[in-house]
């Protein structure tokens, strides 16, 4: 699982390449680098600053021409690599280099893939990051070593109907806990899915990875702008997740699909997270609680 470009020059097709970071105790950033080949032809670097209620947005549109793949995910004034990321736009720019502590995780199914189910595929390559650079904000700067974050890659045809999503790996007092679940409702054979949830949960060396077909529809999901909760299991355990954010931290940002219909982001990267584990052979509960550490997307139409 890599950060490889899969544009080739297919149309409809669009590509993303995203990724967030969290540093002092109530800052974050989120950085997306785009590709979208529709009835809309453009490549674009975004920005987001979150400093406690207040954000700060930045996103600059390119030719899709200007993109360029090799030696490393180039668009004018932002590239990526394995390693670093960086990006100038009018008055956010970012210098970052990073290393993944843990591995990666695919949200979509195999047979999902083998069947063409969905038309967009994601994956989060690099699952738990420890990040150290510079970030630019109107001239201020900010300086951070090892701050946790996260890179993940979408692709296809058609972006989904809706979904939300979160990731966390900041937690109170503890080391070595890492989230990430999506929730979505793609088009099949015409008709919206139900609610399909894909969870990733780790304790260590002890992981919870809920990505088969039977997860995706076991899982029950309840999101809405601001609020996500969920309750996912297999034979030995119970995740119960609440991941609630203040209004005050969402900022709503507008994507576009391969056809130019419009979807609204409502994006936090300062949201609370509380998980609950529980074993069902002992009954035995843990509790995991992040505050205003994790990452929250509700993305509509």
């Amino acid at each position: 699982m890599t950060l490889a470009p899969r544009f080739h020059g297919q149309f409809p097709f669009y590509e993303v390449w995203y990724g967030k970071l969290n540093f002092d105790e109530n800052r974050a950033f989120w950085f997306r680098y785009t590709l979208l080949n529709g009835k809309t032809k453009e490549a674009a670097l975004w920005a987001i600053f979150f400093n406690g209620n207040e954000t700060h947005f930045r996103k600059e549109i390119f030719p899709l021409e200007t993109f360029a793949k090799t030696p490393k995910i180039s668009i004018p004034k932002g590239y990526l690599t394995d390693t670093s990321v960086q990006g100038d736009l009018e008055d956010i720019q970012w210098n970052l280099q990073f290393k993944n502590k843990n591995g990666s995780f695919d949200h979509v199914p195999a047979l999902f893939k083998k069947l063409n189910l969905s038309k967009s595929l994601v994956c989060t390559p690099y699952l738990d990051l420890s990040i150290t650079g510079e970030i630019y904000i109107s001239g201020q700067r900010y300086t951070f070593q090892n701050a946790p974050g996260m890179l993940g890659h979408i692709w296809g045809k058609k972006q989904a109907l809706g979904w939300t999503w979160s990731h966390c790996n900041a937690f109170e007092n503890q080391k070595d806990v890492l989230f990430e679940g999506l929730s979505a409702q793609i088009p099949i054979l015409g008709h919206p899915s139900p609610t399909l949830t894909s969870i990733y949960f780790q304790v260590g060396n002890e992981k919870l990875c809920l990505n088969r077909c039977i997860d995706l529809f076991r899982t029950t999901s309840h999101y809405k702008r601001g609020s996500w909760k969920f309750k996912a299991k297999n034979k030995d355990f119970i995740l119960e997740g609440d991941i609630q954010s203040d209004p005050q931290k969402i900022i709503e940002i507008p994507y576009t699909d391969t056809d130019d219909t419009t979807l609204i982001c409502h994006n936090s990267k300062l949201a609370n997270l509380s998980l609950t584990l529980t074993e069902l052979k002992t009954n035995q509960k843990r509790c995991f609680v992040s505050k205003n550490k994790a990452a929250l997307e509700w993305v509509t139409r």
